[in-house]
């Protein structure tokens, strides 16, 4: 019978990141490191170098001249969010070869960028918070899920069913027939990767938000972001009586529901720019 740590541990040889994200981390993380180790890390791998300047030179972030060297990208945006960034790419890059009849991955990475779009405008309307890295946690929240459907196709499938059937959260149909939840499995998957405790705990409570410790506020922008891509891909109008938002996640944030409708429109204008910024081929994803 697997856990959610075991169940991680078996997989892990098969979706370890890249050497030069490892680098990269490890340059960001050292004391004196200077803007120029990053740059000279990254350079060394033309096809993140091109999707980070792709990036950053688009609308997304909006400067207003070209970013046209990785140390000006560096400059403007700061280690932490290069780092983010190149996670992202190199994630995706990690699960480029999943193939399961039961999970769409195309579907599936439509709704996590839908998340992290999300995700991140909901940061920046709550003032003074960093907005990418709840973009690259909206983007990963449901990454356990690559892991369950990979090693138990079956059961995952039967998950999904009983969620149905019983008109409750997928989380909880996973616990009662796996001993476990795709949450805990993405939050464990960080953890092997030593991603930053945020991303972990971001990733594992989203589902749970009043669990959330140390990034109570990150956590539940993560949460209404999740909820509000539920509504979005099933075609749900957000309403007070239809986003099933933890009530004290508007308590943490600041937020209503009143500011969500703006926000879904902003989020629907950007979803297929931010889809061709992170997959170099539509189909690939």
């Amino acid at each position: 019978m697997h856990t959610a740590q075991t169940l991680v541990r078996d997989s892990i040889e098969l979706i370890s990141l890249p050497d030069v994200y490892l680098q990269l981390r490890n340059v960001i993380y050292s004391p004196n490191t200077t803007m120029s180790d990053v740059a000279q890390i990254i350079v060394h791998d033309p096809a993140i170098t091109a999707r980070l300047l792709k990036i950053v030179n688009s609308s997304f972030f909006g400067f207003p001249s070209k970013v046209d060297t990785v140390t000006h990208a560096i400059n403007l945006l700061g280690t932490q969010q290069v780092h983010d960034l190149v996670l992202a790419t190199v994630v995706i890059d990690s699960f480029s070869g999943f193939a399961n009849d039961s999970l769409n991955i195309y579907d599936f990475w439509f709704n996590s960028v839908h998340c992290a779009v999300t995700a991140r405008l909901l940061a920046y309307y709550c003032e003074n918070l960093d907005t990418e890295r709840p973009f690259i946690a909206g983007l990963l929240h449901k990454i356990g899920h690559l892991i369950t459907y990979q090693a138990m196709p079956e059961k995952s499938c039967l998950a999904q069913q009983l969620a149905t059937q019983k008109n409750i959260d997928l989380y909880l149909a996973e616990r009662e027939l796996l001993g476990f939840d795709y949450a805990q499995v993405g939050a464990k998957l960080m953890h092997e990767w030593k991603l930053p405790s945020s991303l972990q705990e971001m990733t594992e409570f989203h589902i749970e938000p009043e669990k959330a410790t140390e990034f109570k506020l990150e956590t539940a922008i993560i949460h209404i972001a999740s909820v509000i891509t539920q509504n979005s891909i099933a075609q749900i109008p957000v309403s007070p009586e239809t986003l099933a938002v933890n009530p004290i996640c508007w308590e943490i944030t600041g937020l209503s529901v009143d500011d969500m409708a703006e926000i879904k429109s902003e989020v629907d204008l950007q979803i297929s720019m931010v889809m061709n910024l992170l997959f170099t081929h539509k189909k690939s994803a």
